[in-house]
């Protein structure tokens, strides 16, 4: 397996980067900001992983067999995600809108001895979506797991970005992961189970100047948030589990990492 390809290029049609535009004191407020959020993620995770330790108050959960809907899963988290899910034994379908990497990865994923299929999909356009639905029941029979990774990185401030920009990017960072998780929930509600994962960002944490891409985090946040109320209402909280994670900065994409080199010390 090739691990360095964790780190290949982006997919296709990344937002190019703005991020030269960002002062000194805007780097030093993330800096501290995620710093700090970072900080205590750790803490948290070290005293749960001491918990579960001493008092076997928390069990992992037995994923074997399961089959995970993995979107944007052919590079960078998503593609992390994936060999995570491989280990633990899962079948998982690599969704992605560049079909040769998504087969790469795929490929990867079964020489670990997984069940791994790959689709192309264009996340943002609804037919797509429902084509690829009706794709996985054909493959798999059912999801278990749908995984709502994918995602433009475009670090834009309102100002500069385009209509075009706009659109794009909240067609694929929001729209895309409603339209994904209302097709699949009605299966998994009908199926007695399921869970759904959406992945935001730091960034849908604390606002920052980035509005167009900080936007769209906070937007998954909140429909998250409200997913969950409407879960709650319709009484299916024993059939769906949810989460919303937030990750930190990962150095997946050409553009996150050339925002990252500009956060130096000034």
């Amino acid at each position: 397996m090739d691990v360095s390809r964790v780190f290949s290029s982006e997919t296709t049609n990344y937002i190019p980067s703005e991020a030269k535009g960002i002062t000194a004191w805007v780097r030093w407020r993330l800096i501290v900001i995620h710093f700090s959020m970072f900080s205590v993620s750790c803490i948290i995770g070290f005293l749960r992983t001491i918990c579960g330790i001493f008092h076997r108050r928390w069990k992992a959960k037995d994923l074997s067999g399961k089959v995970a809907l993995v979107t944007g899963g052919a590079n960078g988290l998503g593609r992390y995600i994936c060999l995570r899910l491989a280990y633990e034994q899962c079948k998982i379908a690599v969704v992605d809108i560049n079909l040769q990497e998504a087969e790469q990865t795929a490929n990867d994923l079964r020489g670990m001895g997984a069940t791994a299929i790959a689709y192309k999909v264009d996340a943002a356009n609804f037919e797509s979506i429902a084509s690829l639905r009706d794709e996985i029941h054909r493959d798999f029979g059912r999801v278990d797991i749908l995984i709502n990774n994918v995602g433009l990185i475009g670090l834009l401030t309102l100002m500069r970005a385009t209509q075009e920009q706009i659109e794009q990017m909240v067609a694929v960072n929001v729209t895309s992961v409603m339209l994904t998780t209302k097709l699949f929930l009605k299966d998994m509600v009908q199926q007695g189970e399921g869970h759904i994962v959406a992945i935001s960002s730091s960034f849908g944490l604390t606002p920052s100047s980035t509005t167009v891409y900080g936007t769209t985090l906070f937007a998954i946040r909140g429909f998250m948030a409200c997913l969950n109320q409407e879960i709650l209402i319709n009484n299916w909280e024993d059939k769906i589990k949810t989460t919303c994670a937030f990750p930190f900065y990962m150095a997946t994409r050409k553009e996150l990492t050339d925002y990252t080199e500009n956060l130096k010390f000034v």
